[in-house]
């Protein structure tokens, strides 16, 4: 053994006598169980008071989320009523029913404005007006008329509203005909804002719920300045009907909040969840607040509290957890000192049996990758040199059976001779396909240089080499965009040259040879696509084409030597990616390469 040899040792023996004595209980041990118990309390009464500050903050966020969601689609609504009136006074001041169904179509109601019933029209008619109104409205609609009758000195009817096969109950009716919604008309009238009612039931309604109009007015005149202006000139409202638990659907949707709410109006109920919500509850709610909300010349009182749904997802067994994991915690602690002098022992033996067998397996793994790579070269140099000596005796062959030939042509030999010389002929230039393919496929990454590659320029160089065979075929190519990548140049020049080639051998007797050439980023590779519309390959075969020699058709039908994908292949393993193929009979073939961007030499 040499002096480094005998010091590495004698190091080692020092450090597993420490690791040993390490290994038994100490006092330090026991201070670490005490200070984890100390700080298992700490954490639990922390984080108790983080939690319950946690639970109220999230409330007070559900809450405000609430009222900014409502008041935000409640601007939303009142953006599309301005836009119906600023759509009838581009209308010189006033629509008929077919051209506000084709205003109120584009707006698309149930896609963008969930809750609203719909979006019409009502016109302010002098009394010495009403027939001239209503011929002029019964032009389109002959069943058209108002109602109910009144007394209140006003004539507002909604003249038209879409969708109108939900709202048929509403055409005609007088909204000057009920307090609540001739107050806010004339409120609307009087300010040139948008106003909302307070709780009315609409006539549409079949559930007979609480709902509400919004209003927005338009004037003869878009200049109304003054009140007295603004009287003289008023010509009606766009409006809106709405039944309050439709507008609460959507982003107010009960399922996707955890509290309840409830909205009324002087003294009115709009919405109300209290009587479900409490009815599921043993317990009063967590947390609950009050909002006054002026909504359009209304004041809404929003009452917000927390449910059973927020109870639920309020409820925190974190600071529990804590301390019960804590003790478990220290309780283990002290157990696992106890254990760890001889679970330290064990690994120290185990640790060195597995590295005397990793030693030695590394070793033999070693000796058989020597073995392998010098193997695999004798093979190489083997196809290579049987494929090259081949060369002389088959050229040879083929020269005396052109001589034979050509001596049998002027004399009257038997038929099966020239037969025979002409099977020989044949054979011998099949075989000296097969050497040029062999010696192909041993030269393959043989000395291959890495360079960046431009793949569009590269395709473009392998197109022009097979211009003859593309135009003989009456094949289209199409080339996508192809990036520029590091590789092996000219095996990747075999690669697509084979790969066109194949797509023009293989293609349908009758029809135009489409090809299509592209390449998408992978992230770690560049994926390239070569497909066409030839004749297919049958799905048992898929796994076997790319096997050296494997032919799927005769030599008469498809002459070839049954390397040219097995070159593929062998090019694709020295770039160190995947190659196959989807392909279907008779609907074409689609191969489809990966090229790393990091290749590994």
């Amino acid at each position: 053994m040499s002096n480094d040899q005998a010091t590495d040792q004698v190091a080692i023996l020092t450090e597993q006598h420490a690791l040993k004595k390490a290994g038994g209980l100490h006092w330090f041990h026991w201070l670490v169980v005490s200070l984890s118990l100390v700080l298992t309390l700490g954490v639990w009464q922390y984080s108790r008071l983080q939690v319950q500050e946690k639970i109220e903050n999230r409330f007070d966020r559900e809450a405000e989320q609430v009222i900014t969601l409502l008041s935000e689609r409640l601007q939303k609504y009142e953006d599309a009523l301005w836009s119906g009136v600023a759509t009838i006074n581009s209308h010189n001041g006033d629509m008929n029913s077919k051209q506000w169904e084709a205003f109120a179509t584009t707006l698309h109601l149930p896609a963008k404005y969930k809750g609203i019933n719909g979006i019409g029209v009502i016109h302010n008619v002098e009394a010495d007006n009403l027939d001239t109104y209503l011929l002029q409205q019964r032009q389109i609609r002959p069943n058209y008329g108002l109602h109910p009758q009144h007394n209140n000195g006003y004539l507002m009817p909604i003249s038209y509203i879409e969708p109108a096969r939900d709202n048929l109950a509403a055409v005609g009716l007088d909204v000057a005909h009920e307090t609540n919604r001739l107050t806010a008309a004339l409120k609307a009238r009087d300010t040139g804002q948008a106003q909302i009612t307070g709780p009315i039931v609409l006539v549409q309604d079949a559930e007979q719920t609480p709902g509400f109009l919004f209003y927005a007015p338009f004037y003869r005149t878009l200049q109304s300045d003054s009140l007295e202006d603004r009287r003289s000139n008023f010509a009606g409202m766009v409006y809106a009907p709405f039944v309050v638990h439709k507008l609460m659907r959507g982003t107010l949707e009960k399922s996707r909040r955890h509290v309840g709410i409830s909205i009324s109006d002087g003294g009115g109920y709009l919405y109300n969840e209290d009587d479900s919500d409490t009815a599921s509850t043993a317990t009063s709610p967590l947390f609950a607040t009050n909002h006054n909300m002026q909504v359009y010349g209304r004041q809404w009182q929003i009452k917000i509290w927390s449910t059973a749904a927020f109870h639920k997802v309020a409820q925190n067994s974190q600071p529990m957890l804590i301390l019960i994991g804590g003790i478990i915690i220290d309780t283990l602690l002290l157990s696992l000192f106890i254990f760890l002098s001889r679970a330290n022992r064990r690994a120290l033996s185990f640790a060195e049996r597995m590295s005397e067998s990793c030693q030695q397996k590394a070793h033999e793994l070693q000796k058989s990758v020597v073995r392998l790579e010098a193997s695999n070269e004798e093979l190489a140099q083997f196809a290579f040199a049987a494929s090259h000596d081949l060369q002389e005796p088959l050229r040879s062959l083929s020269n005396f059976s052109e001589l034979l030939s050509e001596e049998l042509a002027g004399s009257e030999q038997n038929e099966r001779v020239s037969l025979s010389v002409k099977f020989i002929s044949e054979a011998a230039e099949r075989m000296r396909d097969l050497v040029f393919g062999l010696m192909s496929y041993s030269s393959i990454g043989r000395a291959p240089t890495l360079s960046q590659i431009d793949c569009g320029k590269l395709l473009a160089d392998v197109i022009a080499d097979l211009d003859a065979a593309i135009n003989n075929a009456n094949a289209t190519v199409s080339i996508g965009t192809l990036p520029t990548i590091n590789g092996f140049e000219t095996e990747l020049r075999m690669l697509f040259q084979n790969l066109v080639s194949n797509a023009i051998k293989f293609r349908k007797a009758d029809g135009e040879l489409q090809i299509d050439i592209a390449c998408i980023d992978k992230g770690e590779d560049w994926c390239f696509t070569v497909s066409d519309n030839g004749i297919g390959i049958e799905a048992e075969y898929l796994d076997q084409i790319f096997m050296i020699f494997k032919r799927l058709h005769s030599q008469d039908v498809y002459p070839g030597s049954g390397i040219g994908l097995a070159n593929c292949k062998k090019v694709i393993n020295l770039h160190g990616g995947k190659i196959w193929v989807d392909s279907r009979l008779n609907k074409g073939s689609t191969f489809c390469f990966t090229i790393p961007k990091v290749i590994a030499l």
